[in-house]
């Protein structure tokens, strides 16, 4: 289980980079929709760090059960929806993007995650690693 965090955290990214660029793309090619296309993408960074701090405490926690320790903390969800609310903050008051959007940002990258872990389910592994790329 320790290894699918970082596998999962490295799919996560490289989607959202995905998205990222295809919304720059969009900035390009259609001026007009900067507060939409804006939006998404500042939702979508406050995602990811949101994510990068689940992934954070979820693997600090177990490490913690591990050792027969018990965590005083839970998962960091007064943080991390801080993080979403700084992100709809700076979008919506500081750079006049749109809130729907940058809403629509924000949830997509846990959507994300839960396709992909349910795709990694589904799908036998055949003993081939996850996130091989075919370098040596």
């Amino acid at each position: 289980m320790k290894e699918d965090v970082p596998t999962l955290l490295r799919r996560m990214t490289r989607m959202t980079f995905f998205f990222l660029s295809l919304c720059c793309v969009g900035l390009a090619v259609w001026p007009d929709y900067k507060p939409y296309f804006g939006g998404f993408i500042i939702g979508a960074i406050g995602s990811l760090l949101g994510s990068y701090h689940l992934a954070w405490k979820t693997t600090r926690i177990g490490l913690l059960a591990a050792d027969g320790r018990k965590s005083r903390s839970g998962f960091g969800y007064l943080a991390r929806a801080a993080i979403g609310l700084l992100a709809a903050i700076i979008s919506v008051r500081q750079l006049d993007f749109e809130l729907t959007t940058t809403i629509a940002g924000l949830l997509a990258l846990p959507l994300v995650t839960l396709l992909l872990g349910l795709f990694t389910i589904r799908r036998p592994q055949d003993g081939h690693s996850a996130d091989e790329r075919g370098e040596k």
